[in-house]
């Protein structure tokens, strides 16, 4: 019993810190309760001696929102030395009565209740009185200020109308916890000037009765335990559940069983398994459980009726092994372990990627059971289908069939569940298989287009050409073996009417190379794809025609390089010979791309593709998807004519097509031509009055965006001195003209004997390029005649245009 008094005065035991004094730090109250023994008429406790107690005293357990008060009494005993006291001096300094229950404060943990919760009942006793308590758990305090003077700001006797009590901003308002331990224990009755003495305290619980469970939740793993868990609402006044249950049946259906262990009291939570007391009961479908919940307020019991078979989660599959596999199937085995005696069927999910499905969540899922079959339901993730599996007393089996890839590899994903589980969450994990499919032919050959070939004239036997064929290099997930190559070959055939193969002389991924062929000859070529297993089912071909019967090729097939990444503009002019489409006839241009590591020209051995323009266009903008920075792009262009056959065959065969073959790009610009200035001017005639400038077309000019050149040029002051001694005389070109005398103007009416500076600018469709670097030029004395630096016939043609010969 002293033991106990002992720890309750501890608890008790609060500081609390008023006004510093000039001689002290820090003013501290000291909550003192006495431990004695002896009997008094108002205490606030067994053993506990203080200045009075409250009523009622202990722990106060209400019920949330039944309308009845908080109400605590607090008492001073009027015996003890200090209350006597206290009666002695009941008048303050402006001569008002003071009894000591005005000098009683409340507090609610560390914060003092305000005034209209608090009523004076007599000398002695004030009441604490809160009509609506809110939930929770709080300590309600109440002490007794021993300065009234020095504190008279804090009791509830001066306080006005309905104001809440505030304390000070430079006294704290905090009440020590009960759980705090003083450190200085004063039992002498004296106290500290400025401080109170604590006379009592209360526990207060205001919360609810047990409330109804309803997330109530058990599941078997693996049908060989069983856990059930639920949730209990938040109530300040303890309550504790238990739970029990009983089986179905005539036997089991009279009695309720605890749960092996208190787990339900104290975590919420029940587990019973082969080893518990009492056990796991695994044969029976159903149980009927009864939570009961109980507190000071009351009782309540919840009965769930739980199918268990409905709720077990298997474990993983094991044993997964392939049986047999084609190119397009896996036939698989697997066993489920305890699940193999499950009195209900089971169904499985069996999900399956291949190393070619790069999106990570497409998996393909089958769902198979004894229960249901031939059902199928597409989605737009998943293919669903239902089909049975077969099984014998240890393994079950299925046969995967429409895999997509021969020779690739598969990752293979198995569940499985009770028929009668509801929800996603009821599966088991996956287990686990890699398997690789067996190879076949590939799937198809590569693809190609009537021009997509390339023909070169040996330059020294001029009746023998090289051929380049190109083709579309196919996916790799279409190559379906080892060994995979493309195979490029032509027939001949001989004067006994026999067929000669002829294979192409290289080989590469994205084209064949013929050496020496005729060029007065027509050639129809060939294309497989091929492996270990075979050729592929079906060929491409493509048809060059003998020289005499290709088509004009294109020129000066340009591209213009974009900012945005993967946007090109593609420039050219025809040969002046092709023509539009007509009812029979079907004439465009295609239009070649082809990805290179590297950014040597022609003979790209990258992934190619392409477009068709129609002959009326001469510029076409391409986009290229899945553009890599790091590659290179090589643009080539073919003119194309196809006849429209009546029974719509669309092959490219010497009976029906012609093309002029590829021909590569023959400049590269960037899209922002307008900072570009005319580069290598010079003189190529000079008299005494006019001169010949010359220089050189990029192929920037001749795309399109070059409208005109203008010549700047007037006579200077001296050769030192470039300032213009009149006006800046011009002279204009366009595109046109300035290709035509390919690069070559006159100016004329010079003054002779004169020093001219000399530049050229371009103008372009978007803006005014620079000057060309400045040229001085001084002209010839009278009778000089005229220069001419090189014998050009264009140049004389200009001159004698311009009547400027001797």
């Amino acid at each position: 019993m002293v033991v106990t008094d002992i720890n309750m005065v501890r608890q008790l035991s609060t500081t609390i810190n008023r006004r510093s004094l000039s001689s002290l730090p820090m003013l501290c109250a000291t909550l003192t309760l006495l431990v004695d023994l002896a009997n008094s008429s108002v205490s606030c406790g067994s053993g506990i001696k203080s200045v009075g107690g409250t009523v009622p005293s202990g722990d106060i357990i209400l019920e949330y929102g039944n309308g009845v008060p908080l109400e605590i009494t607090c008492i001073l005993q009027s015996d003890t030395i200090i209350v006597q006291n206290l009666f002695h001096d009941r008048t303050d300094s402006s001569n008002k009565t003071k009894f000591p229950s005005h000098r009683i404060i409340f507090y609610k943990n560390a914060e003092i209740v305000p005034r209209q919760y608090v009523t004076i009942i007599n000398a002695t006793a004030a009441q604490l009185r809160i009509p609506n308590p809110p939930a929770g758990q709080d300590t309600y305090y109440c002490t007794l200020l021993l300065d009234y003077e020095r504190n008279k700001n804090e009791s509830y006797g001066n306080s006005k109308g309905n104001q809440p009590y505030i304390m000070p901003s430079n006294v704290s308002s905090t009440l020590s916890t009960v759980e705090d331990e003083v450190t200085d224990l004063n039992t002498n009755g004296s106290h500290l000037l400025g401080s109170q003495v604590g006379v009592c305290l209360n526990r207060v619980y205001v919360g609810y009765k047990p409330a109804i469970v309803k997330n109530f939740t058990c599941i078997s793993e693996n049908w060989v335990n069983l856990r059930c868990n639920w949730n209990i609402s938040e109530n300040p006044i303890k309550t504790t559940y238990t739970l029990l249950f009983r089986l179905p049946g005539r036997a089991g259906g009279r009695i309720f069983i605890n749960c092996p262990t208190d787990s339900d009291i104290k975590e919420n939570t029940c587990y019973w398994d082969f080893n518990t007391t009492p056990m796991y009961r695994q044969p029976y479908e159903f149980y009927d459980f009864r939570l009961n919940g109980q507190n000071v307020l009351g009782n309540s019991s919840t009965f769930f009726n739980f199918h268990h078979y409905a709720n077990i989660i298997p474990a993983s599959p094991i044993n997964i092994t392939v049986v047999d596999k084609t190119e397009s199937s896996a036939m698989l085995r697997w066993s489920v372990g305890t699940m193999t005696n499950f009195p209900r069927e089971l169904v499985y999910k069996i999900e399956y990627k291949s190393q070619w499905d790069f999106i990570p969540e497409n998996w393909h899922s089958i769902i198979t059971s004894d229960v249901e079959c031939s059902m199928s339901n597409q989605t737009n993730l998943f293919l669903y289908t239902m089909n049975c599996q077969e099984r014998n007393d240890d393994y079950y089996y299925y046969n995967v069939t429409d895999l997509k890839y021969p020779s690739a590899h598969y990752d293979f994903r198995m569940y499985v569940r009770s028929s009668l589980a509801r929800g996603e969450d009821k599966w088991s994990s996956p287990g686990h298989i890699t398997l690789k499919t067996k190879p076949s032919i590939p799937r198809r050959p590569p693809r190609t287009d009537i021009g997509s070939f390339e023909s070169i004239t040996s330059r020294i036997d001029k009746s023998k050409r090289n051929v380049f064929i190109y083709w579309q290099q196919i996916d790799d997930s279409e190559k379906c073996g080892d060994s995979f190559e493309y195979r490029a070959y032509y027939t001949s055939t001989t004067e006994q009417n026999k067929s000669i193969i002829h294979y192409s002389n290289e080989i590469y991924e994205s084209y064949a190379k013929f050496q020496g062929l005729s060029t007065s000859v027509g050639y129809n070529f060939t294309v497989y794809s091929s492996n270990k297993e075979g050729l592929s089912k079906e060929f491409s071909t493509i048809y060059v025609p003998s020289e005499s019967q290709r088509i004009e090729k294109p020129i000066l097939l340009t591209k213009m390089v974009f900012h945005q990444q993967g946007v090109f503009e593609l420039s050219w002019k025809n040969s002046g010979t092709t023509e539009l489409s007509s009812a029979d006839e079907l004439n465009y241009y295609t239009l070649f791309w082809c990805e290179n590591v590297n950014r040597d020209p022609y003979q790209c051995n990258g992934y190619m593709n392409w477009t068709h323009v129609p002959s009326s266009e001469f510029r076409c903008n391409v986009t290229i998807l899945n553009y890599n920075v790091n590659n290179h792009y090589q643009f080539a262009i073919s003119a194309n004519s196809r006849r429209l056959l009546s029974n719509g065959t669309n092959s490219y065969h010497q009976s029906n097509c012609k093309s002029s073959g590829m021909v590569w790009e023959s400049c590269t610009i960037q899209n922002n031509i307008t900072a570009r200035k005319v580069e290598n001017v010079w003189v190529s005639v000079i008299s005494s009055t006019f001169l010949g400038l010359r220089w050189n077309i990029d192929c920037t000019d001749r795309i399109g965006l070059v409208g005109e050149y203008q010549i700047f040029y007037c006579a200077v002051v001296s050769a030192n001195n470039y300032i213009c001694s009149g006006s800046m005389l011009s002279k204009t070109m366009s595109r046109e003209e300035a290709q035509k005398d390919r690069g070559f103007t006159l100016l004329t009416n010079l003054e002779p004997n004169t020093t001219y500076i000399v530049s050229i600018s371009i103008s372009t469709n978007y803006d005014k390029g620079i000057h060309s670097d400045p040229l001085l030029i001084t002209t010839l004395g009278l009778g000089g005649g005229w220069y001419l630096k090189q014998e050009y016939l264009t140049y004389i043609k200009q001159l004698m245009k311009h009547n400027c010969y001797p």
